[in-house]
Parts: C-alpha cells; structure tokens; sequence
C-alpha cells in the first residue's frame, strides 16, 4: 500500500444522521418510560428532541447537504469536489480525531474553520479509511501548517 498517494474519501451529510438521530429519540423516550416520572420525563424528551429537530431542519448547524468528495494528500491539503462541480481547497488542521468507524477531520479555508465527518461505512474502499486512520493517528497530515506558519 502506497503511503505517498491521496485518499479519497465521502464526506457525511444531513441524511446520515437522520437514523441515528431517531434511534437516540426512541431509546430516550423508552428510558423515560421506565423513569419514576414518566410522564414528565416523556414531555421533557418530547421538547428537547423537538427543539433538535427544529433546529435540524431549519439549517442552523454545519451539517453539509452537499455529497462531498475529499481528497487528502500526505502534506495536509485536502480537496472537496462536490456533486456541483465545484472544488475547494482547503488544509488540514491539527485537531482531528479518529475511530475505527468515523473521523472528524478539521479544515482551515482563509480564517474559517470547518468540520469534516467521515464514515467508515460510506467509503467504496475500506482500504482508503484505514490509511486515514493511521495518518491521523500518526500526525502524517499535519506538516503543511506548520511550513506555512514558519516560513512567513
């Protein structure tokens, strides 16, 4: 396996967390049930998962609705080609974090910071998720800020 060579990965969007989402609500209001105070545990689960979803479906957080591809390169700069055509580059931050069924990567755009979820399960090559996982877990991606910042 080649250690030099990019990955290209999926990115999450909204539709993935959709089912997990339901599923914490479900195991949530089933706990409620079994509370000593079932009925108002239910009603205070009822309004705060309302107020999630509410908030979910009025975009008020940084979930992408686009079908992000991501193509990472050894020296931390990343690429995200969208279904649109578009390409964007951005770098890798030093503060991601990765298990073996997702990563949370941390890009730099200019002065914005954005948050980039990876499944493991989405990705066409299991192969690809794992060599992210040990760049990660190894600070392979971090070397281009740090040349950035020190030769300015």
């Amino acid at each position: 396996m080649a250690h030099d060579k990019p990955i290209k990965l999926r990115v999450a969007n909204k539709r993935d967390f959709v089912f997990p989402f339901c599923v914490l609500f479900l195991l949530v209001v089933l706990s409620a049930g079994l509370s000593p105070l079932p009925f108002i545990v239910t009603l205070l689960a009822l309004l705060v998962f309302g107020t999630l979803w509410l908030i979910y479906t009025l975009d008020l957080h940084n979930v992408n609705t686009l079908n992000l591809t991501s193509v990472i390169f050894p020296d931390g700069r990343v690429q995200l080609i969208s279904n649109r055509d578009d390409t964007i580059e951005v770098f890798l931050d030093s503060q991601q974090w990765c298990t073996h069924w997702l990563a949370v990567l941390r890009v730099v755009n200019g002065g914005s910071i954005h948050r980039l979820v990876i499944l493991s399960i989405h990705q066409q090559q299991a192969d690809d998720f794992r060599r992210l996982n040990m760049w990660l877990r190894q600070n392979i991606c971090n070397g281009m800020i740090k040349r950035q910042v020190s030769l300015s």
